[in-house]
């Protein structure tokens, strides 16, 4: 089961009523678990390096390319090597002496003919950022567009991405295009791409949007403080681009999506030790009402927030102060018969929806009971089950309740 894709795409209703251009959506690829898009493709070029047999890859590329690749070469016990060049002694501070190949007093002309003699002859597994991985950018921008344009099916009018390694705006066409052939989608989104304005004379297409530095500084502070997001002014040009548009008077009201390369919400996760901060009448009512049609009695919710209380773990998710969500952990009492603990309840408030809460407390409960945890979902909630068995869960039985005869 892969560890990356399946990102939050959330409604940012604030947004909305200050730019007033119709719905917007944002994508949110920091969600990934290295927190950017390019964990998307840094999976992918593991996985075809273990299909490969490789005991070793070769990674060249950005810092955030090499520590995110390296990051799922251990987790699949493939050994990450690194080579330094002249100008990178960044490597240096940031890994293992026996992990790097140092070139740093050789002179070449071609990095990449270099380390491909080196692959080929090692047997390793060369992955060379802008190179090598080409067919994973484009598989990862397949995923990406598929993920909003399925969700939002009809509803999409305009599409912005940053222009750079990791997105590739043909695919992304083609992918959008080919819904709309097989009928998904009654028209193809427009696409706009997103590039710094720095060194840049004028655009070459239309769809081409070349973003000024001072508006992208205002946008990215826009967006932090109305939507309380993480995110890098370097990874947000689509949403300056979106934003400069807006300003110029060239957006028409419709339903727009930005794609943020490591976008991701500003979330608190407190674990309450005691009913001091939130009554535990407050408790019930924040489960109750964020977990609406799936909500138990309100006497069956109080004894789990008691059990949790006593026994379990008690989470809430939080944003600038304000609670938005809520996970119950009970304590069953076993060790081996079925797992320790239980998510009895968790929930998010309806404005949070699809911004990641509930991924955030799920990997929180799942740290604090080492795994040692189940939980119940409802057979047709479809969605459910599929970002519980991305963070791990399987399905394992269908749970039965006595009724009587």
């Amino acid at each position: 089961m892969r560890k990356s894709g399946r990102t939050p795409l959330f409604r940012a209703r604030r947004l909305e009523k200050i730019l007033d251009v119709g719905e917007i959506y944002i994508k949110l690829e920091g969600a990934n678990p290295n927190g950017h898009l390019v964990d998307r493709i840094a999976e992918m070029i593991v996985m075809e390096a273990a299909n490969q047999k490789c005991n070793e890859i070769l990674i060249m590329g950005s810092q955030n390319f090499t520590q995110i690749v390296r990051y799922y070469a251990e987790l699949a016990e493939i050994k990450p090597i690194i080579p330094v060049f002249k100008s990178e002694k960044w490597k240096l501070s940031k890994i293992n002496e026996d992990a790097f190949l140092d070139f740093r007093d050789e002179y070449t002309l071609s990095q990449y003919d270099l380390l491909k003699r080196i692959s080929d002859e090692s047997g390793a597994y060369l992955a060379f950022e802008g190179k090598t991985t080409q067919i994973f950018s484009e598989i990862a921008t397949d995923e990406i567009m598929n993920e909003i344009l399925i969700r939002l099916k009809n509803k999409v009018d305009n599409i912005y991405l940053q222009m750079d390694h990791g997105l590739n705006v043909e695919t992304a066409r083609w992918s959008a295009y080919k819904l709309w052939i097989e009928g998904v989608l009654e028209m193809p989104p427009s696409l706009f791409t997103a590039q710094s304005a720095k060194g840049k004379i004028e655009n070459e297409a239309d769809t081409e949007i070349l973003v000024d530095d001072e508006v992208l500084k205002e946008a990215v502070k826009v967006l932090r403080n109305m939507e309380h997001l993480k995110l890098k002014q370097s990874d947000s040009l689509a949403f300056g681009a979106f934003y400069q548009s807006v300003k110029q008077g060239k957006v028409e009201k419709g339903t727009h999506v930005i794609i943020l390369k490591d976008g991701k919400t500003e979330v608190k996760i407190d674990n309450l030790n005691d009913f001091d901060d939130v009554s535990k009448r407050q408790l019930v009512a924040y489960t109750r009402e964020w977990l609406a049609q799936y909500a138990d009695s309100f006497d069956e919710t109080e004894d789990a927030i008691e059990n949790a209380n006593d026994k379990g773990f008690i989470l809430l998710a939080s944003r600038n102060n304000e609670y938005e969500g809520v996970c119950i952990v009970v304590n069953l009492g076993f060790d081996r018969f079925i797992p320790k603990y239980h998510l009895a309840y968790i929930g998010t408030r309806s404005t949070s929806k699809g911004r990641g809460l509930g991924t955030e407390l799920i990997q929180k409960a799942i740290e604090l009971t080492e795994g040692n945890l189940s939980l119940h979902v409802d057979l047709d909630n479809k969605t459910a089950k599929k970002l519980y068995e991305k963070l791990g869960f399987v399905h394992t039985y269908n749970r039965m309740l006595y009724k009587g005869q």
